[in-house]
């Protein structure tokens, strides 16, 4: 299958999950995980793990579909890469949108909560809770991630490995 599909499909799915990351955030802050409960974010927050592998191996069992049927190994880790790539890229706007105008406090409640609770110190928690910190993160994690999670989901999915 050509170049085009293969990046019409990871771009799809990385516009897919870059809005469930966006709804994920939103909602964290609704029920007050950034605010009155945030001694619970840590915890809950990484609860995004079952949606985030739900809707890569989604991707890949549409790309498989797509391919009627036959996916290599290489294909199922150039589908993950091409949504991480994708999901990195719009995690920054994401990101801007949500700590600039829905919780413009977030970054202040989680300095103040790290050195409130002794998690930090002012210094480290400042360097920590910041948008560009948090934008860089997003942007070299997220085509990290997309890349390991096919690569897991590839053994199971593939046809061959070429």
């Amino acid at each position: 299958q050509n170049l085009y599909a293969t990046m019409a499909t990871a771009l799809r799915f990385g516009l897919i999950f870059s809005l469930m990351q966006f709804v994920w955030i939103i909602v964290e802050y609704l029920v007050g995980l950034h605010t009155t409960y945030i001694n619970l974010h840590s915890l809950y927050t990484n609860l995004i793990l079952v949606p985030s592998v739900a809707i890569m191996i989604w991707g890949l069992f549409a790309r498989k579909a797509e391919l009627g049927g036959d996916l290599t190994y290489v294909q199922a880790l150039g589908q993950g890469l091409g949504v991480g790539a994708t999901v990195g890229i719009l995690s920054v706007g994401i990101q801007y949108l949500f700590f600039t105008y829905i919780n413009p406090n977030f970054f202040a409640d989680f300095i103040r909560y790290a050195v409130d609770n002794q998690l930090a110190t002012l210094d480290a928690a400042e360097a920590y809770f910041n948008f560009i910190n948090y934008a860089i993160q997003a942007a070299v994690f997220a085509p990290v991630a997309g890349l390991a999670t096919n690569a897991i989901a590839g053994l199971f999915l593939k046809t061959s490995w070429r």
